[in-house]
Protein backbone atom coordinates (compact mmCIF):
# COMPACT_ATOMS: atom_id res chain seq x y z
CA UNK A 1 0.00 0.00 0.00
CA UNK A 2 2.85 2.39 0.86
CA UNK A 3 4.51 1.92 -2.53
CA UNK A 4 1.17 2.54 -4.25
CA UNK A 5 0.76 5.83 -2.32
CA UNK A 6 4.30 6.87 -3.22
CA UNK A 7 3.72 6.03 -6.88
CA UNK A 8 0.45 7.99 -6.88
CA UNK A 9 2.16 10.97 -5.14
CA UNK A 10 5.01 10.93 -7.66
CA UNK A 11 2.51 10.84 -10.52
CA UNK A 12 0.60 13.82 -9.07
CA UNK A 13 3.86 15.79 -8.67
CA UNK A 14 4.86 14.96 -12.24
CA UNK A 15 1.48 16.15 -13.54
CA UNK A 16 1.72 19.40 -11.54
CA UNK A 17 5.27 20.03 -12.78
CA UNK A 18 4.18 19.40 -16.38
CA UNK A 19 1.24 21.78 -15.99
CA UNK A 20 3.52 24.47 -14.51
CA UNK A 21 5.97 24.13 -17.43
CA UNK A 22 3.13 24.29 -19.95
CA UNK A 23 1.65 27.41 -18.35
CA UNK A 24 5.09 29.05 -18.13
CA UNK A 25 5.60 28.37 -21.84
CA UNK A 26 2.21 29.84 -22.72
CA UNK A 27 2.96 32.94 -20.68
CA UNK A 28 6.32 33.55 -22.30
CA UNK A 29 5.04 33.22 -25.86
CA UNK A 30 2.23 35.71 -25.27
CA UNK A 31 4.64 38.21 -23.71
CA UNK A 32 6.83 38.13 -26.85
CA UNK A 33 3.96 39.51 -28.93
CA UNK A 34 3.37 42.09 -26.21
CA UNK A 35 6.60 43.98 -27.03
CA UNK A 36 7.20 47.28 -28.82
CA UNK A 37 8.27 46.87 -32.46
CA UNK A 38 11.35 48.71 -33.73
CA UNK A 39 10.74 49.02 -37.48
CA UNK A 40 14.50 49.21 -38.18
CA UNK A 41 15.36 46.05 -36.19
CA UNK A 42 14.74 43.49 -38.94
CA UNK A 43 14.14 42.75 -42.59
CA UNK A 44 10.66 43.18 -44.01
CA UNK A 45 9.16 40.98 -46.72
CA UNK A 46 6.37 42.90 -48.47
CA UNK A 47 4.07 41.68 -51.24
CA UNK A 48 2.08 44.08 -53.40
CA UNK A 49 -0.87 43.14 -55.59
CA UNK A 50 -2.16 45.45 -58.29
CA UNK A 51 -5.93 45.86 -58.57
CA UNK A 52 -7.53 44.45 -61.70
CA UNK A 53 -5.15 41.54 -62.24
CA UNK A 54 -2.05 43.64 -62.85
CA UNK A 55 0.15 41.11 -61.08
CA UNK A 56 2.04 40.98 -57.82
CA UNK A 57 5.60 41.42 -56.61
CA UNK A 58 7.47 40.62 -53.42
CA UNK A 59 10.36 42.70 -52.10
CA UNK A 60 12.58 42.64 -49.05
CA UNK A 61 13.60 45.85 -47.32
CA UNK A 62 15.64 46.89 -44.29
CA UNK A 63 14.82 50.39 -43.06
CA UNK A 64 17.09 53.09 -41.67
CA UNK A 65 15.95 56.41 -40.25
CA UNK A 66 16.65 59.86 -41.65
CA UNK A 67 15.65 63.32 -40.41
CA UNK A 68 12.13 64.24 -41.52
CA UNK A 69 13.44 67.80 -41.88
CA UNK A 70 15.57 66.81 -44.91
CA UNK A 71 14.79 68.46 -48.22
CA UNK A 72 15.12 66.83 -51.66
CA UNK A 73 14.93 63.23 -50.43
CA UNK A 74 16.15 60.60 -52.92
CA UNK A 75 13.62 57.91 -53.77
CA UNK A 76 15.91 55.75 -55.86
CA UNK A 77 17.86 57.18 -58.82
CA UNK A 78 14.88 58.65 -60.70
CA UNK A 79 12.79 60.47 -58.11
CA UNK A 80 13.32 63.18 -55.53
CA UNK A 81 10.71 63.83 -52.88
CA UNK A 82 10.49 67.47 -51.78
CA UNK A 83 10.92 67.73 -48.03
CA UNK A 84 10.59 68.34 -45.25
CA UNK A 85 8.17 65.57 -44.33
CA UNK A 86 7.07 67.35 -41.15
CA UNK A 87 3.70 65.57 -40.97
CA UNK A 88 5.61 62.41 -39.91
CA UNK A 89 7.29 61.95 -36.55
CA UNK A 90 9.81 59.37 -37.83
CA UNK A 91 11.06 58.99 -41.42
CA UNK A 92 12.54 55.75 -42.77
CA UNK A 93 14.11 54.75 -46.06
CA UNK A 94 15.12 51.48 -47.71
CA UNK A 95 16.58 50.28 -50.96
CA UNK A 96 14.32 47.28 -51.56
CA UNK A 97 15.48 44.06 -53.22
CA UNK A 98 13.20 42.11 -55.56
CA UNK A 99 12.28 38.60 -54.49
CA UNK A 100 9.66 37.90 -57.17
CA UNK A 101 7.56 39.83 -59.66
CA UNK A 102 8.13 41.88 -62.80
CA UNK A 103 9.38 45.35 -61.87
CA UNK A 104 12.74 46.44 -60.43
CA UNK A 105 12.42 48.18 -57.04
CA UNK A 106 14.43 51.38 -56.60
CA UNK A 107 13.38 53.12 -53.40
CA UNK A 108 11.03 53.08 -50.44
CA UNK A 109 10.31 55.90 -48.00
CA UNK A 110 7.81 55.79 -45.16
CA UNK A 111 6.87 58.45 -42.68
CA UNK A 112 5.28 57.07 -39.52
CA UNK A 113 3.70 58.42 -36.37
CA UNK A 114 5.92 56.33 -34.04
CA UNK A 115 8.98 54.08 -33.95
CA UNK A 116 9.13 51.89 -32.05
CA UNK A 117 5.50 50.94 -32.48
CA UNK A 118 3.97 50.67 -28.96
CA UNK A 119 3.37 47.15 -27.59
CA UNK A 120 0.04 45.80 -28.85
CA UNK A 121 -0.35 49.00 -30.86
CA UNK A 122 -0.16 50.27 -34.41
CA UNK A 123 1.39 53.23 -36.14
CA UNK A 124 0.16 54.80 -39.34
CA UNK A 125 2.08 55.60 -42.47
CA UNK A 126 1.39 59.32 -42.59
CA UNK A 127 -0.33 60.51 -45.79
CA UNK A 128 1.97 62.40 -48.13
CA UNK A 129 5.15 60.99 -46.55
CA UNK A 130 5.24 57.39 -47.82
CA UNK A 131 6.41 56.46 -51.33
CA UNK A 132 7.70 53.56 -53.43
CA UNK A 133 9.60 53.73 -56.74
CA UNK A 134 10.42 51.07 -59.32
CA UNK A 135 11.12 50.51 -63.00
CA UNK A 136 8.49 48.57 -64.90
CA UNK A 137 9.24 45.77 -67.37
CA UNK A 138 9.81 48.44 -70.08
CA UNK A 139 12.43 50.17 -67.86
CA UNK A 140 10.12 53.15 -67.30
CA UNK A 141 10.32 54.65 -63.80
CA UNK A 142 7.14 54.57 -61.73
CA UNK A 143 6.34 56.15 -58.37
CA UNK A 144 3.54 55.27 -55.95
CA UNK A 145 1.95 56.92 -52.91
CA UNK A 146 1.47 54.58 -49.94
CA UNK A 147 -0.95 54.57 -47.01
CA UNK A 148 -1.09 51.91 -44.35
CA UNK A 149 -0.40 50.71 -40.83
CA UNK A 150 2.31 48.79 -39.00
CA UNK A 151 1.18 46.49 -36.18
CA UNK A 152 3.51 45.58 -33.31
CA UNK A 153 1.90 42.30 -32.16
CA UNK A 154 2.06 40.69 -35.62
CA UNK A 155 5.17 42.51 -36.84
CA UNK A 156 2.99 43.28 -39.85
CA UNK A 157 2.55 46.02 -42.42
CA UNK A 158 -0.48 46.50 -44.67
CA UNK A 159 -2.05 49.18 -46.78
CA UNK A 160 -2.81 50.51 -50.24
CA UNK A 161 -0.90 52.19 -53.05
CA UNK A 162 -1.80 54.46 -55.95
CA UNK A 163 0.43 55.70 -58.72
CA UNK A 164 1.74 59.17 -58.00
CA UNK A 165 0.09 61.86 -60.15
CA UNK A 166 3.54 63.41 -60.78
CA UNK A 167 4.80 60.18 -62.39
CA UNK A 168 4.62 60.44 -66.19
CA UNK A 169 3.70 56.75 -66.49
CA UNK A 170 0.79 56.99 -64.06
CA UNK A 171 -2.34 55.50 -65.56
CA UNK A 172 -4.42 54.99 -62.45
CA UNK A 173 -2.66 51.89 -61.03
CA UNK A 174 -3.82 50.97 -57.54
CA UNK A 175 -3.41 48.00 -55.26
CA UNK A 176 -2.70 46.62 -51.83
CA UNK A 177 0.41 45.52 -49.97
CA UNK A 178 1.12 43.47 -46.87
CA UNK A 179 4.11 41.92 -45.19
CA UNK A 180 5.96 40.96 -42.04
CA UNK A 181 9.28 41.66 -40.36
CA UNK A 182 11.68 38.82 -39.65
Amino acid sequence: MNSLCRLFGALVLLCLASLALFLAGCGSSSSKSNQPLNITAGTWTITSTQTGGGGSATITATFTTFPCSNTNIALGPDWTIPGPLTAATVCLTATPVLKSGGSTPEGLIIGVAANPVPANGTTTMVAGTSFYADRDSSSKPDAYDLTGTITASTKGISGTFTCDAAAPNCSGQTGTFSGTMK
